[in-house]
């Protein structure tokens, strides 16, 4: 069965059950409190991902052939030991496709969401959509070799979280590449410090006059005098765009840089502004840049991502590392999103705190976070989670 109920006198018991009969795949579906104990519904990781699948295979399905015209023969009445032989081939072959399911990769799993999506016209053709993280952990785990021991285990598992970042260390810098570039994302990521940053490197490599720096961030009060100074004690000007017309008209002066970066105000992904700004920056010169704040949390990470995704941004810089206490969260976004990590930002130092994305260095870190948090659940706590009506009596 893929689907079980699990008795026991507590919940911590029935979930010890349900872990034993599903190993660490175990997903709760639902817990009720009996007369004599915890009823714990649970599945494991591969059901759900079954009925995913058969869902989608229903709705093709639903599609029935024109009847024909020609009358049928009467079908031949089969008999009970017949049905239930039927009966029992249907159940195997449904344990077979739900077991070929629990093996899918990462990469199918996200191409199959996606077409469906597509086809429910839910997502738009040019906009990937993310993988869920059941499917990333799924993909972390299935190269490890059953018996393997758990030094090798890790490092299977790490080696395979820089093959998914996808970095190519032998890519151009944005200073050595070059372009027109605008840095996005949320309120106090580093987006300013960032742009400094970058402008600093390239009038180091190529002189200060192949650097031209521009800011759309009219909102917040002094914005633009923070990147002027930045821009005085490297020898440039820093210009100051309102609107479309007054962008496009100053990229047409810049045009003859090695670099223009244009600072942007830090918005919420679900203001009303993000898709204006949006709007001002769909050039097709420009590429855009999104700024992750290593600090946040997983959900807000998401967020942003999804947000500003629509906007057509595919590269990402990863800043407040020095500040994070753990990197999973953004490294899981950057992952799931399929963004290209183009730098990170390790303090606010300008322009020292800088260095190129390293896929191995990333994970390492990610692997280095020594202290718990005081948000993990704790055993004594199980009974909290499963059964809070037994645990209020």
């Amino acid at each position: 069965m893929n689907i079980q109920r699990f008795h026991a006198p507590t919940a911590r018991e029935a979930l010890a059950l349900a872990r034993a009969a599903f190993g660490d795949g175990t997903l709760i579906l639902s817990n009720r409190q009996l007369a004599d104990g915890v009823e714990v519904t649970a599945a494991s990781e591969s059901t759900l991902c079954a009925l995913d699948a058969a869902s989608e295979t229903a709705t093709r399905s639903s599609v029935t052939p024109a009847p024909s015209l020609t009358p049928a023969a009467a079908p031949a009445p089969v008999s009970a030991p017949a049905r239930r032989a039927a009966s029992t081939r249907d159940v195997v072959q449904a344990d077979t496709e739900q077991l070929a399911m629990s093996t899918l990769s990462f990469q199918d799993y996200v191409r199959e969401r996606m077409l469906r999506r597509q086809a429910e016209g839910r997502l738009l053709p040019e906009t990937p959509e993310p993988a869920p993280a059941p499917a990333l952990a799924r993909a972390v785990l299935e190269p490890i070799a059953a018996g393997q021991d758990a030094a090798a285990a890790v490092r299977d598992v790490m080696a395979t979280l820089e093959r998914m970042l996808g970095i190519d260390a032998a890519a151009p810098s944005l200073a050595e590449e070059g372009g027109v570039f605008a840095l996005i994302g949320a309120t106090g990521v580093g987006k300013t410090t960032t742009v400094a940053k970058l402008a600093s490197q390239c009038a180091s490599a190529h002189g200060a006059a192949s650097v031209g720096l521009l800011t759309l961030d009219v909102h917040r009060a002094g914005a633009g005098e923070q990147l002027r100074a930045y821009a005085r004690s490297i020898g440039l000007v820093a210009h100051l765009a309102h609107d479309r017309a007054a962008l496009q008209e100053l990229l047409t002066l810049l045009s003859g840089k090695k670099i223009v970066l244009i600072d942007t105000a830090g918005i919420a992904p679900r203001d009303p502004r993000r898709q204006e700004l949006l709007d001002v920056l769909d050039l097709p010169e420009l590429k855009q840049v999104l700024v992750l704040n290593a600090g946040a949390h997983g959900d807000t990470l998401d967020d942003i991502a999804v947000g500003f995704k629509f906007g057509g941004t595919r590269q990402a810089i990863v800043t407040k590392v020095d500040e994070a206490v753990k990197l999973g969260p953004v490294l899981d976004t950057v992952i799931r999103h399929q963004l290209v990590l183009r730098g990170v930002a390790n303090g606010q130092r300008v322009p020292q705190d800088w260095k190129a994305a390293d896929a191995g260095e990333l994970v390492r870190e990610s692997m280095r976070s020594a202290q718990r948090s005081p948000f993990d659940p704790r055993t004594a706590d199980i009974d909290f989670f499963f059964s809070p009506a037994a645990c209020a009596a």
